[in-house]
């Protein structure tokens, strides 16, 4: 049954819905974000692994294993370059057993692909003055990626072509309200609509910015789009303003409508003693499917990483809004 189980494709219809699922990553990996290719794969970065895969953006397909990295424990962060096939990649060592990272341990990498289609990776720098790198993204027009700090509650830029590093913009909302336990501040981010939006995972919010991501300093007061959340990372959508949140903590997908008279989000697909989308951390557009199709990564339950008890692997997720 089980052999038979992984060739079926699956389909599966939630609140009208349709979710197309890949097949399961290797057994212990926390699926940690993603980005689009311009032929539409979709490159997956693992945490708890060193590794980054490719995979169809098709019913059951194989995730194919495109890079291991050496003398790192996991990948955190991805983000595409705007306008071409390179992207950006940080590297480092986190405890999910104590759920804190290793000062010093990360670095950021430039990942392009050669004329027959294989990965050519380089090393940048050293971001010993970042805590522990989350969210990424590349500025558009500019050599410059954003660098959410989830500890320390602070975003950072850093300059692609100088290896310069200065913090974007600091913030109370960013930051994570505490210093034991779980310390998760700014997670995700993104640029849309002239707005820098972010989420906090300790604050259970998503919030947003005027920005362009070429200030120096980013100096404002931010205004709250979402609350009650449980947060890792979402996606807006640039036509109409609506945000789509991946909610770990929720084993949901979530939906806030701009213009909505309530910030709390939605539930469109899961919930919490759901396993339709268990422990979802990332969430992008499809390849020229802004606003009808999602890709979200799930890590099959985050707590069978604390534990080590593992009871699924993640997945990858195309999901069709209508």
């Amino acid at each position: 049954m089980a052999s038979l189980w992984l060739i079926t494709i699956l389909i599966v219809c939630v609140h009208a819905l349709r979710v197309k699922k890949s097949r399961e990553f290797p057994l212990g990996s926390e699926i940690e974000n993603l980005a689009v290719r311009p032929s539409g794969s979709v490159l997956a970065v693992v945490y708890t692994f060193p590794r980054v895969y490719e995979v169809a953006p098709v019913a059951n397909a194989e995730p194919k294993l495109l890079h291991t990295f050496d003398n790192t424990h996991g990948v955190s962060s991805i983000a595409k370059s705007p306008d071409s096939d390179e992207y950006f990649l940080i590297t480092g060592n986190f405890s999910f057993q104590t759920l804190s990272p290793t000062p010093g341990s990360y670095a950021i990498h430039k990942l392009s692909f050669d004329k027959c289609d294989k990965p050519v990776v380089k090393e940048l720098a050293s971001l010993d003055a970042v805590s522990q790198p989350n969210g990424i993204i590349a500025v558009p027009g500019t050599s410059y990626v954003l660098i959410a700090d989830t500890r320390d509650g602070l975003i950072y830029r850093f300059d692609t072509k100088t290896l310069q590093l200065g913090v974007y913009y600091d913030d109370p909302i960013l930051k994570p309200g505490t210093t034991t336990g779980i310390v998760f501040g700014v997670n995700g981010i993104k640029l849309s609509r002239g707005y820098l939006y972010f989420s906090n995972t300790n604050q259970q919010l998503v919030a947003r910015i005027r920005a362009s991501g070429r200030e120096d300093i980013l100096h404002g007061t931010a205004e709250i789009v979402a609350t009650q959340t449980p947060i890792d990372d979402f996606i807006v959508n640039r036509y109409n303003g609506d945000v789509y949140l991946a909610e770990l903590g929720g084993n949901a997908l979530g939906l806030v409508r701009n213009g909505s008279n309530s910030t709390v989000p939605e539930t469109l697909l899961g919930g919490i003693n759901s396993t339709a989308l268990l422990a979802p951390t990332s969430v992008v557009w499809a390849k020229g499917a802004e606003g009808r199709t999602l890709v979200v990564s799930e890590t099959g339950g985050f707590e069978q990483f604390v534990t080590h008890n593992y009871t699924g692997g993640g997945r990858i997720n195309i999901i069709h809004l209508e």
